[in-house]
């Protein structure tokens, strides 16, 4: 997606997977080429945009796509085509349960491991009473589903929801009804401009000050835009951030600012991950075809500037590794560019993305 709501997630994707190509080089002895689409957050383009790849441009593999109902379909396209499918920003469990295939890959996180890791983590160590404000689409209410599980899971108390329209300008009814809960974490089941409305309302009527604030997703560019002051002290839970501990992440986001003149964030990073280990498995097989490349992804564990280690469960294609806790940093706290969260704790790979069959996948292709 390069253009509407989400345009600053699927540009960063479209920079990681460039910078992966390039520094790959050549895969096979042949020269690696990136096709780019935007399905500007449509479900029916996408859908059409990846039949076009498949068929007409011949791609031996589609990555990113963000918007789960987008990722859903080109999932289906790729059954239908016995080609891979990368789903780095997508965070439906669908494709890893009801909709699993096997010529699906689901990297980098999902709505399961970010409600897990926030609810498990935040119900120790932020407080007991959650009120949430979700955003009332599938994704938002499957965030919910989840993130009510965990909570309970630590003994915490869920003390109101309120299902919020997309793209809502006014937050103002919302987050006054909450403050009346009187709860000790608000946490807001939302993505982009969504995620800046809420939050700016929460400080708009001094709740922010009383609560502590967690977030679904959250964002540098989201941080950037609306000023750090704005997230200060609110949590997220993430996949990597780019001060993470693993080899070659820090060189990785240093080339990312001097070309774009910002740091990655999550998603493009998981694409660079992604093409890479796709591109790496490539050459283990000796070839592109898709199911010899499937199968030496399945159940391969690899080290990169994203995963140390990774881990792609052959059961349902979900990449596991450790997922993040992070603080968003206080204006003062910011010492570099872009340097707007700490890590502050992390969940184990199995705790924080389910056990094996637990989305009750059953694996349809070949």
């Amino acid at each position: 997606v390069l253009s509407g709501p989400l345009a600053t997630i699927g540009n960063g994707e479209a920079w990681s997977a460039e910078m992966a190509v390039e520094d790959f080089g050549t895969v096979l002895g042949k020269k690696i080429e990136l096709i780019k689409r935007d399905h500007a957050y449509n479900p029916g383009v996408a859908n059409e945009k990846a039949k076009e790849l498949y068929e007409k441009e011949k791609v031996d593999m589609i990555v990113a796509c963000p918007n789960s109902a987008a990722a859903l379909a080109i999932a289906q396209q790729a059954l239908l085509h016995k080609k891979p499918f990368f789903s780095t920003s997508a965070g439906t469990t669908d494709l890893i349960g009801k909709h699993c295939n096997r010529y699906v890959i689901k990297w980098n996180y999902n709505d399961y491991m970010l409600a897990t890791t926030v609810g498990l983590w935040g119900a120790e160590h932020l407080g007991k009473r959650w009120y949430t404000i979700t955003s009332d689409y599938a994704w938002g209410h499957d965030l919910l589903k989840h993130f009510t599980a965990a909570l309970k899971k630590k003994g915490g108390i869920h003390v109101g929801n309120d299902m919020v329209a997309l793209q809502t300008a006014d937050y103002s009814p919302y987050i006054l009804k909450a403050a009346k809960e009187n709860p000790d974490v608000l946490v807001l089941l939302n993505v982009g401009p969504d995620t800046v409305n809420s939050t700016k309302a929460a400080v708009q009527y001094g709740l922010k000050k009383k609560v502590k604030i967690v977030h679904a997703l959250l964002f540098e560019p989201n941080i950037r835009g609306a000023g750090p002051e704005v997230f200060a002290d609110d949590y997220v839970g993430g996949s990597w951030y780019w001060k993470v501990n693993n080899p070659g992440a820090r060189e990785y986001a240093d080339k990312y600012l001097k070309k774009h003149g910002e740091r990655p964030h999550f998603m493009a990073a998981a694409v660079c991950s992604a093409t890479w280990q796709y591109l790496e498995a490539v050459k283990r097989a000796g070839t592109t075809d898709a199911e010899t490349v499937i199968k030496a992804l399945e159940g391969h564990t690899f080290n990169d500037m994203f995963a140390n280690p990774g881990y792609i469960r052959p059961s349902d294609h979900m990449q596991i590794a450790k997922a993040y806790l992070l603080r968003a940093k206080r204006p003062e706290e910011i010492k570099e560019k872009d340097d707007y969260f700490e890590i502050v704790g992390t969940v184990p790979a199995e705790e924080a993305f389910g056990k094996e069959g637990q989305f009750g996948c059953k694996m349809k292709g070949f």
